[in-house]
C-alpha cells in the first residue's frame, strides 16, 4: 500500500517529473501534502486525458462541472451513509461506466480533505489504464496471481491525492478471482485504511455476468451508469432491481441529448 502523510508545510514545492515510473513526492497543495514513498509516479499529460475524455480536472469547461456536480451529490450521499466506497456498473458495456469512474475520481481527488483510489475491478474488459495512457507493466491481476506486492501495482497519474489500481490482462475467470479471498480482503483493506480515502471501483456491467454482485456485498454503494437511446427500458428496471439491495445512490445517464438536462452556466467567466 502507498504511505500517505498529511502535514501542514507552506515551504513551497518538492517535485521530480516522471514519465517512466520513478517514484517522487508530491507538491504541496493548500496544507496538505501527500508523500508517496513506493508508490510509482507515472504522469499523464493534460493534452492525453482531453483526448481520452477524463475532464473533470479542467477549469472552465462544461462536462467538468456536470462531473463536480456528480461528485457533490455522490460525496452528500456516502457522508449521509457514512460510507467511503461506491461501485459503478451500468446495464450493458459501452455505456460509459468506466469515464465516469475515472472522472468520479478525479473530481473527488479536487477536494482537499479527500483523496481517492480508483479500483479497475472490470477483469474482463479492463479499461482504466488506458483512460491515464498507463503502460506499467503490473495489474491486479499480477497482485492476485503472482503474489506481487500491491505497491508495486499502484501507481499516481500525476493528479493530486489520486492513486490508481489498474486492472491486467483481460481474463475469462473474473468470477472466480473476485470471489478469490485474496480480493476479499484487498476490498476490505482498502476500504479501510484511510477514513478520508473514498474507493471508487470500476465493476462490470451487471446484466453481463455475475461479476458486479460478487463484489457489491463487500461495497458500501452503488452508482448505475445508462446511456441513452442503447439501454432498454427493462434492462434498467432490472438491473435498479438488482442493485437496490447494495445501497444503490442514483443513475447517471450518459450522452444524453437534453440540451437543458446540462450543468453548465455562460457568464463572463467562461
Amino acid at each position: 500500500m502507498e504511505f500517505l502523510r498529511d502535514a501542514v508545510n507552506k515551504s513551497g514545492e518538492n517535485m521530480s517529473t516522471t514519465r517512466g515510473g520513478s517514484q517522487r513526492r508530491l507538491r504541496v497543495v493548500d496544507e496538505l501534502k501527500f508523500e508517496y514513498t513506493q508508490t510509482a509516479v507515472v504522469e499523464t499529460p493534460p493534452a492525453t486525458l482531453y483526448k481520452n475524455r477524463v475532464v473533470a480536472g479542467r477549469e472552465r469547461d462544461e462536462y467538468a462541472d456536470a462531473y463536480r456536480m456528480l461528485r457533490s451529490r455522490v460525496m452528500h450521499k456516502l457522508n449521509a451513509g457514512g460510507w467511503t466506497s461506491i461501485g459503478i456498473t451500468s446495464t450493458g458495456p459501452g455505456q460509459g461506466k468506466s469515464l465516469t469512474s475515472a472522472n468520479l475520481a478525479v473530481s473527488i481527488a479536487q477536494k482537499v480533505n479527500n483523496s481517492a483510489l480508483l479500483v479497475d475491478f472490470d477483469l474482463r474488459r479492463p479499461s482504466i489504464r488506458k483512460l491515464f495512457d498507463y503502460r506499467g507493466p503490473m495489474g491486479l491481476q499480477h497482485f492476485i496471481s503472482k503474489e506481487i506486492p500491491l505497491e508495486e501495482v499502484l501507481f499516481n497519474p500525476g493528479i493530486d491525492r489520486l492513486v490508481v489500481l489498474p486492472g491486467g490482462k483481460p481474463s475469462n475467470r473474473s468470477s472466480e478471482l473476485l470471489a478469490s479471498p485474496k480480493v476479499v480482503e484487498l476490498t476490505r483493506e482498502v476500504i479501510a485504511r484511510y477514513p478520508s480515502r473514498i474507493v471508487i471501483f470500476d465493476l462490470p456491467p451487471v446484466l453481463a455476468t455475475d461479476d458486479a454482485l460478487t463484489i457489491l456485498p463487500h461495497l458500501d454503494s452503488c452508482l448505475l451508469v445508462v446511456e441513452e437511446g442503447h439501454a432498454k427500458r427493462n434492462e434498467v428496471r432490472r438491473a435498479v432491481e438488482l442493485l437496490d439491495e447494495f445501497n444503490l445512490i442514483g443513475t447517471v445517464l450518459n450522452k444524453s441529448r437534453d440540451k437543458h438536462s446540462a450543468y453548465s452556466y455562460k457568464t463572463k467567466y467562461y
